[in-house]
């Protein structure tokens, strides 16, 4: 995701994603290396990217996602390696089966709102954690940072989250949803 400049006005913004815990090494690596880390967005895997605009998050929004989140059970996945693009350099997620179903049925259920703003019929989603991008892909430090030798790392994918900026720049929780269908699958919200 990508922050406005000094020269433009803030545009508010939110996405749906799953959030995930990177090793304190590539949080590290992370925070100084991906723009908005520094405004509260947190280590995650982009499901929908640019989604809608805060102030239209309604209850019926809240709904659809809630019904794409209760179809999909609880997984694990493993952050299994360093990979890049020319402009990023993330950690490669595997399986990425569940990601894909779970973003296509969220995409399916926002037709409006396409990851990236690409034409989904093009594009292929690959899930994964961004811990560099732009100007800071160049740095060399950071391919051979010893941050990248904990990996591989097994975690557990239990919910989808809302996140959207303020105002002010600073990203928040909005609303998250417990994966499966479970009567404990609770969401929450926040202010």
């Amino acid at each position: 995701m990508a922050t406005p400049g000094p020269a433009r006005a803030l545009t508010l913004q939110s996405a749906v994603i799953v959030r995930t815990a990177l090793p304190p090494g590539l949080e590290r690596l992370r925070r100084r290396s991906v723009a908005d880390a520094a405004e509260g967005v947190p280590a995650h895997l982009t499901l929908l990217y640019p989604f809608v605009d805060p102030e239209r998050l309604t209850a019926a929004t809240r709904r659809a996602l809630r019904d794409v989140a209760r179809r999909h059970a609880p997984f694990e996945y493993t952050l299994g390696r360093m990979a890049t693009w020319p402009d990023t350099v993330y950690v490669a997620v595997e399986p990425a089966a569940p990601f894909v179903r779970l973003q296509r049925d969220l995409q399916v259920a926002f037709p409006a709102h396409p990851i990236y703003g690409r034409d989904t019929a093009t594009f292929t989603f690959v899930p994964h954690v961004t811990v560099a991008e732009g100007a800071a892909v160049r740095d060399s430090a950071l391919h051979t940072d010893r941050g990248w030798l904990v990996l591989p790392r097994r975690r557990n994918a239990t919910a989808i989250e809302v996140i959207a900026s303020r105002p002010d720049g600073r990203w928040h929780m909005v609303w998250r949803m417990r994966l499966g269908d479970s009567a404990k699958a609770v969401d929450r919200m926040r202010p």
